[in-house]
């Protein structure tokens, strides 16, 4: 029998990276960038990170809304990547605020790519299925793109600007979870309503693939290392997440059940029963397929993730943390 290769987590981290690399991280204070943060000061770098409105120790502030919001390091900054994770990325307040969306998700992407290329530094950005309507999903990388919402919009103009650069990567992602980074997302939500006892209101037709922060970093920095990404001949637009496409309800009972808490506080309602402001493209989720095949594994399982985090969600439900 031939054993299946699945993405087993680092124990320990790799020496190779090179330790005078400076990378910039953009939007640190957040989920995505605070897990590159984390594994980029792991492996021995000295990673420079920024926050815009929730500080945290060893970062520094930046707003991005001016065109010489990057002059601080125009000099004296030996980044060889950037990663930029800060975005907006409330969906709901994107639809009822498009203009500040635009800002936000559009223009700073924009100055952040003429930085890069000013400087020639390679960049990774994040985007999102978000980008397809959610008739069809899982999609593929050459899937046609139709977004529904303001956000997925504003994401797919983004992604037109990263990729104008010779060495880019746009990732898209999706329900990206962790714990111990940043409390805005669906998991960390999860652990503290049944911690809390408190009924879990969750959309019972939206579909994903959901992205764990903690294996998006390490995989991400692994291909970098290995010139697998951000170089000339790479793949410039890959899909990152997990195998499975699992509704909200089915993630959470998921949650529910490593815990041992009570999943009847979860109540599923349709989509159409939330009064969200901004359309869902309900069967999403993103075919990994590719980034698999440059790991060298044929398994992303969701539920060898959720046992990797299992340890931190366990001492979030204890209140430890």
């Amino acid at each position: 029998m031939v054993a299946r290769m699945v993405w087993v987590p680092a124990p320990t981290p790799p020496q190779g990276l090179d330790a005078s690399v400076e990378p910039l991280v953009i939007g640190a204070s957040g989920l995505v960038g605070g897990a590159f943060y984390r594994r980029l000061k792991q492996l021995g770098c000295d990673p420079l990170g920024t926050y815009h409105t929730h500080p945290k120790p060893e970062l520094l502030p930046l707003d991005l809304s001016t065109d010489r919001a990057l002059d601080s390091f125009d000099s004296g900054i030996a980044a060889r990547l950037v990663v930029m994770a800060g975005a907006m990325t409330h969906v709901d307040r994107c639809e009822t605020h498009p203009d500040e969306a635009r800002r936000q998700n559009v223009e700073n992407v924009g100055r952040v790519v003429e930085w890069c290329r000013k400087h020639e530094r390679p960049l990774v950005f994040f985007s999102t299925d978000y980008v397809f309507d959610g008739h069809a999903g899982p999609y593929a990388e050459d899937a046609p793109t139709r977004p529904l919402s303001v956000y997925g919009r504003t994401k797919l103009e983004a992604e037109a600007l990263v990729l104008t650069l010779p060495r880019s990567v746009v990732l898209r992602i999706t329900n990206v979870f962790d714990i111990g980074l940043d409390d805005r997302n669906f998991v960390h939500r999860c652990v503290t309503s049944l911690r809390d006892r408190r009924s879990l209101v969750v959309p019972s037709d939206q579909v994903a693939t959901p992205a764990y922060a903690s294996w998006l970093a390490e995989q991400t920095v692994t291909l970098w290392e290995r010139g697998a990404i951000l170089c000339p001949a790479s793949p410039r637009l890959l899909h990152v997440g997990c195998d499975e496409n699992v509704s909200r309800g089915e993630l959470a009972r998921r949650v529910a059940r490593l815990l041992g808490a009570d999943a009847s506080l979860i109540e599923e309602r349709p989509t159409a029963a939330l009064g969200q402001a901004a359309p869902r493209p309900l069967r999403g989720g993103l075919r990994n397929a590719a980034w698999k095949q440059l790991l060298g594994v044929e398994r992303l399982s969701l539920d060898d993730a959720l046992h990797d985090v299992l340890p931190r969600m366990r001492r979030l439900y204890a209140g430890e943390d």
